[in-house]
């Protein structure tokens, strides 16, 4: 045998069996719906049917729809300085996807923009604490597109609950790039 051979006979292995250096790594979901969204959802339909003119902004939501970097680079460019070049095309056409329908619920509705809020917080939020410092540490892009998955993209679809809005995984990954786009998160350390 050379010095990377393995054998194995007459044996029950019952956990992980591993020839080498292990690099894997667990995770384990519990994916649950908001009572928050949940009411608000019902608050919603009720204002939607009580008050169909209503467009007023609210700060909060004007601030993700800003862009908060003194110097304005792009979504293209944040990707290309974080070695994603490869989904420029992608990410603008679920950004504006995303975009798109953030305005068209949000224009009339404040509850609607609660709603948004909440979603572009815990997406932000969600990829800041869990995706960034995997960035930063140069990890592997597709443990990165794994994570971005199980730790973004899941747990915002399985809280969506009715959906009122028909958010599905594309729109959560425009949410991603409509928040790099505006400098909320980035690519690159």
């Amino acid at each position: 045998m050379t010095k990377n051979e393995i054998s194995v006979t007459d044996t029950l292995i019952g956990g992980k069996f591993t020839g080498g250096d292990d690099s894997s790594f667990n995770i384990t979901n519990s994916y649950e719906r908001s009572a928050y969204l949940q009411d608000l959802y019902e608050k919603f339909l009720i204002e939607k049917k009580e008050n169909p003119e209503l467009r007023e902004f609210c700060e909060e939501l004007d601030y993700f729809n800003s862009v908060i970097d003194k110097e304005i680079i792009g979504l293209e460019q944040k990707l290309k300085n974080g070695n994603r070049e490869n989904l420029i095309d992608y990410a603008k056409e679920v950004k504006e996807r995303f975009h798109k329908k953030l305005i068209q619920s949000s224009q009339f509705s404040n509850i609607a923009q609660d709603i948004n809020i909440y979603l572009l917080t815990k997406v932000r939020r969600g990829f800041m604490m869990e995706i960034y410092q995997l960035i930063c540490d140069n990890a592997p892009q597709e443990k990165i597109n794994f994570l971005i998955t199980e730790r973004i993209i899941n747990p915002v679809k399985a809280e969506l609950g009715v959906n009122i809005f028909r958010y599905n995984e594309e729109d959560i990954m425009g949410m991603i790039f409509f928040l790099t786009g505006n400098c909320h998160i980035k690519w690159n350390s």
